[in-house]
């Protein structure tokens, strides 16, 4: 006489394995989430600008906003205007920035209420040498006010 109490068992285990790995990818898929909207609450300012520019840093303060940009074009730039908008704050200032150098820290007046979230849009307009035909980089910025 056969025994089918392997038969059974193989049959639970079967059971078992598929619902365990459906639960599987539903933790793994709760946790790319959670970590996404939950871990990512502030803490780090982001800033990104399109060629020649390159963003090194940025500050959120109150009364500021601190932008470091360097130059990595390879010719200095002149008559370099850095625009910043978003939060309804609009915010200006100029420099020059020379090819091989350090970066530039660019300070942005704008009063932003402390702990509000800021996304906002970069503009730079610049010369190149020799050019009288104003050239435009952009960017972002994003984090929160300290």
């Amino acid at each position: 006489m056969k025994n089918f109490n392997n038969k059974k068992g193989q049959a639970a285990m079967e059971f078992l394995m598929t619902y365990g790995w459906a639960i599987l990818a539903a933790v793994i898929v709760i946790g790319a989430l959670g970590s996404y909207f939950y871990f990512n609450q502030g803490g780090s300012v982001n800033v990104f600008a399109s060629a020649p520019f390159y963003g090194v840093a940025a500050q959120l303060n109150v009364n500021e906003i601190r932008l470091e940009l360097q130059n990595k074009g390879g010719e200095d730039l002149s008559n370099v205007v850095v625009n910043v908008t978003g939060n309804g704050c609009t915010a200006a200032a100029a420099a020059n920035y020379n090819a091989g150098a350090g970066a530039v820290v660019t300070d942005l007046v704008c009063v932003i209420p402390s702990g509000t979230n800021v996304a906002g849009d970069i503009v730079i307009t610049y010369l190149r040498p020799g050019s009288a035909l104003e050239l435009t980089s952009t960017g972002s910025i994003s984090g929160q006010v300290a």
